[in-house]
């Protein structure tokens, strides 16, 4: 806690509540609590002593104002922080199907229906090969690279979009593929952004 002497302005942090100024000897009085300290910024907390001791601790407005925008500040701050590793966390743990039901849960709430699309070119090269391989009757490894690419990079916005929206599975996904011109890829996958828990 930060202790302040009302008499001749000496300030100091303290474990003690009552405790006298080393200078003057008065009574020191509380200025800010271990709970007010631990939602000031460290490096705002010389300017809030400062206004403290300019008497605006009572009944200034420019320190309630000052301590209010440096809570709102750090509060901010955590809320962000918290919400990141929540999104997080709901994106790693997101459970997907294509049925409409996950068995030993039950389906809370539907959220929405989600999209994720996708689209890149297949490039010269695969083009070749791609012609090369149905010439021959084989496999096409790097235009089938290039469609699981895509697949992945729409299923990712899928449950990015289904997490945003406070989802923690998609059900009923559907994947399309359609081919555009100029060597074009286009990859949609579609859902139903739901909130499910075990049963």
């Amino acid at each position: 806690m930060i202790l302040c002497c009302k008499h001749c302005g000496n300030c100091r942090e303290s474990n003690h509540l009552a405790e006298n100024c080393d200078y003057c000897g008065n009574e020191m009085v509380q200025l800010l609590s271990d709970e007010e300290l631990s939602h000031i910024d460290p490096k705002e907390l010389p300017q809030i002593i400062e206004a403290m001791r300019a008497g605006y601790r009572y009944g200034n407005p420019d320190y309630d104002e000052k301590l209010w925008d440096s809570r709102t500040k750090k509060e901010e701050i955590q809320r962000a922080e918290n919400e990141k590793k929540d999104l997080d966390y709901r994106e790693k743990t997101h459970m997907v199907t294509t049925g409409f039901q996950f068995e030993g849960y039950e389906i809370v709430s539907y959220l929405g229906i989600v999209a994720g699309e996708v689209v890149l070119g297949t490039g010269f090269l695969s083009e070749f090969t791609s012609s090369f391989a149905d010439f021959f009757g084989v496999q096409s490894g790097m235009f089938e690279e290039k469609l699981e690419t895509a697949r992945h990079a729409a299923m990712d916005k899928l449950i990015k979009k289904s997490a945003a929206l406070g989802g923690n599975a998609v059900i009923g996904i559907d994947i399309d593929y359609n081919m555009f011109s100029n060597n074009v890829i286009g990859v949609i996958a579609n859902g139903t952004s739901v909130v499910i828990r075990k049963i």
